[in-house]
């Protein structure tokens, strides 16, 4: 019995063979360096050969525990504000908070008879409920102006556009047709 060889040993041994084809280490037998083998092999350490392989799950530490996460996440605010520096939207969002924010700006008295209708190229256009009202807001104009500009930033608004109410309109209803023109009214 002594001629045949071990089928335990030769398997061992083609899983050997089969392990150095695969990635090229296995494990010293002999026993020579027990503590290197023992330490865990880092990718750095494997070399160039590309052999290092990603473990999936969750890291865990040399005694076996899990490794706490490590977060590096970036405020909100922050990501936001880069955001809106690359893509430059600064100005279009001053222009926004002066419309939400119109009644803060100029008080609440004056926001319930005048409102921001749009902002166009640093114009604010403004209508207001009564023709005594557009005349007060004209002469109060440089106010507004150095409030917007305090609280937005310089250059945001330059120019205020004040209206007065609209003309009153004879049409009535959704559809409308053309007149017949002018007249002959002379005799």
């Amino acid at each position: 019995m002594s001629d045949e060889i071990d089928p335990i040993a030769q398997a061992f041994e083609r899983v050997r063979n089969e392990a150095r084809r695969r990635n090229g280490r296995v494990p010293d037998l002999n026993g020579k360096d027990a503590f290197r083998r023992s330490t865990p092999r880092t990718s750095a350490s494997r070399g160039a050969s590309g052999s290092a392989k990603y473990k999936k799950g969750r890291p865990t530490g040399l005694d076996g525990r899990y490794k706490p996460y490590v977060r590096s996440a970036e405020p909100l605010g922050s990501i936001l504000n880069k955001e809106i520096q690359s893509r430059g939207w600064g100005k279009d969002i001053a222009a926004g908070w002066v419309t939400s924010h119109w009644e803060e700006l100029v008080g609440p008295k004056i926001a319930q008879h005048a409102r921001v209708e749009m902002i166009k190229d640093k114009k604010l256009f403004i209508t207001c409920d009564s023709t005594a009202w557009a005349t007060n807001l004209r002469m109060m104009q440089r106010q507004i102006l150095q409030v917007i500009a305090e609280k937005v930033g310089p250059n945001t608004i330059s120019e205020l556009r004040i209206f007065g109410p609209k003309a009153p309109s004879w049409r009535k209803g959704p559809l409308h047709v053309k007149g017949r023109g002018p007249r002959d009214t002379y005799g």
